[in-house]
């Protein structure tokens, strides 16, 4: 025991100084998000309330959570105005936190036969692959949320482990408390709640547990996660006049024009990170050519000729009228902070109007009708694959994807991070799988095979559904896969034993 209490604080040691040397070392605060954060901070600070205008009128916004925020503004409370490398520092420890809670769920999950040095062994493996797990601990160098929604939701996972094992219903109310904060951090954790309170009455139905028992914890669960919630959405509703739980999916204030026709047309063909930013984050901010499409944008040289006349329209906007002077902004679904076009940037208005965005719905749904199984599967299968094997590169210097390999920057040596990234992708891949092989084995330890799917399988779905497949919005995923992996790796290091003997 104490070898392994101190193998397991040097891993945290060294996990902790390898997040602060990142933190220190490679600093972004150039991501439109994490400065859209901070003008909320900042205004929360300077009694301007929740808003992300950086001058008066101070509008209040609901297309921001507010758990990240309202972090900003207690260290920027606590720590001075403007201390970024303070709150880099406190979500390098968020993340070393992690790697702990990584191999305590490892340890939770191990099947319930082994012993307890080779339970104690995977423990201290999947402490190890999270601290030196390079997806993960770069978002301490930046302004956004995911180094608190990887902690948040890792803590989630392990409380709902918890509780499946012991059924204790303080222990499913904890879960629930985690999964609120997580929510209110990153929206989408909530499909992690929803996955691991369906375990809970699968796995109840196919135990003797009792049905109202089980309805009861998972009445539990929804009650305290709804708690956490509550107050921003009662917030949203005497504010706003409306129902919103948490951010809309389109980033647009109740009031404001969202293009959904584009965005419609965009989930008929984009399938890659690559055109996020030239075709949605770019809209309403500059000009979009159709000479910069892929070819799957179009399925004929007619439907080409439409989109070129559409964007033609967009490039070259009429002024608008003063009354509709508020919706000038509302087509960047980005959800970056609202910003006016700069002197460098084409003289000619850009603008998405309903018009435009109705000519784009119309293309979606003839697109949609002649080739349903494309946009119901083929495509959000393809974005599955593409956020899952991304290399995952993102904020460091030599980010990038591996094809086209002659687009590949050799002065940043992408020939060789995005590979080397490429591969640990695999493996953990590959090591998770064998993991769920371990757990299926044990009968006790299939239910968290069931667990693991349901809290993958369902977000997985969601993100593989928009048309923005951004890689950054699977990195929670990692500390359940390092969990998973460890137990095969611990496997097969007592088998090597076994042979060696």
């Amino acid at each position: 025991m104490k070898k392994h209490a101190t193998l397991a604080a040097i891993i945290l040691a060294l996990a902790l100084g390898l997040r602060l040397l990142l933190a220190i070392q490679l600093p972004n605060e150039d991501d439109d998000d994490g400065r859209y954060y901070d003008q909320i901070a900042q205004n929360v600070l300077d009694g301007h309330g929740y808003s992300g205008e950086s001058e008066a009128p101070f509008v209040p916004t609901l297309v921001r959570v507010p758990g990240y925020p309202l972090f900003l503004a207690g260290t920027y409370k606590a720590l001075g105005r403007n201390s970024h490398g303070a709150v880099r520092a406190l979500q390098a420890v968020a993340d070393t936190i992690t790697c702990l809670l990584v191999a305590l769920l490892a340890g939770a999950w191990s099947p319930g036969e082994w012993q307890v040095e080779r339970r104690r062994r995977a423990m201290i493996i999947a402490m190890a692959l999270a601290a030196a797990c390079p997806f993960t601990a770069i978002y301490v160098t930046t302004h956004l949320t995911e180094s608190l929604a990887i902690l948040l939701s890792t803590a989630f996972a392990l409380a709902a482990t918890v509780a499946l094992r012991n059924g204790k219903v303080a222990m499913w109310c904890v879960a629930g408390l985690l999964g609120g904060a997580a929510t209110m951090v990153r929206p989408d954790t909530a499909l992690f709640v929803g996955g691991a309170g369906l375990t809970l009455l699968l796995v109840g139905s196919a135990t003797n547990r009792s049905l109202r028992s089980t309805i009861a914890r998972a009445l539990v669960l929804t009650f305290c996660f709804a708690a956490v919630l509550a107050p921003w959405t009662i917030r949203n509703a005497r504010v706003f006049g409306v129902l919103q739980p948490v951010a809309p999916l389109y980033a647009n204030m109740p009031d404001e024009f969202a293009p959904r026709g584009y965005i419609k047309w965009l989930r008929t063909w984009v399938d890659d990170e690559r055109y996020v930013s030239p075709f949605e984050d770019a809209l309403d901010l500059g000009p979009i050519d159709v000479r910069a499409l892929p070819q799957k944008a179009f399925d004929s040289p007619g439907e080409r000729e439409t989109v070129a006349s559409l964007l033609d329209s967009y490039n070259h906007a009429p002024p608008e009228e003063p009354d509709d002077a508020d919706e000038d902004s509302a087509g960047d679904t980005s959800g970056a902070i609202p910003d006016q076009p700069d002197s460098t940037e084409p003289p000619q208005l850009v603008r998405m109007t309903p018009q435009i965005d109705a000519g784009f719905a119309e293309l979606a749904r003839e697109r949609i009708s002649r080739r349903p199984l494309k946009y119901y599967l083929a495509l959000p299968c393809r974005r599955a694959v593409s956020l899952w094997f991304d290399t995952h590169s993102q904020y460091y210097p030599f980010q990038g994807e591996i094809f086209p390999l002659y687009e590949l920057d050799t002065d940043h040596h992408q020939q060789y991070w995005l590979s080397l990234f490429a591969i640990v992708t695999w493996l953990l891949t590959i090591s998770a799988a064998a993991g769920v092989w371990v757990m299926f084995r044990s009968r006790p330890s299939r239910r968290w095979v069931l667990l693991l799917l349901l809290l993958i399988i369902p977000r997985m779905a969601f993100l593989s559904a928009q048309e923005h497949p951004e890689a950054r919005y699977t990195v929670e995923f990692f500390p359940l896969v390092i969990a998973a992996g460890a137990l095969s790796l611990a496997l097969v290091r007592r088998q090597s034993k076994e042979r060696r003997g």
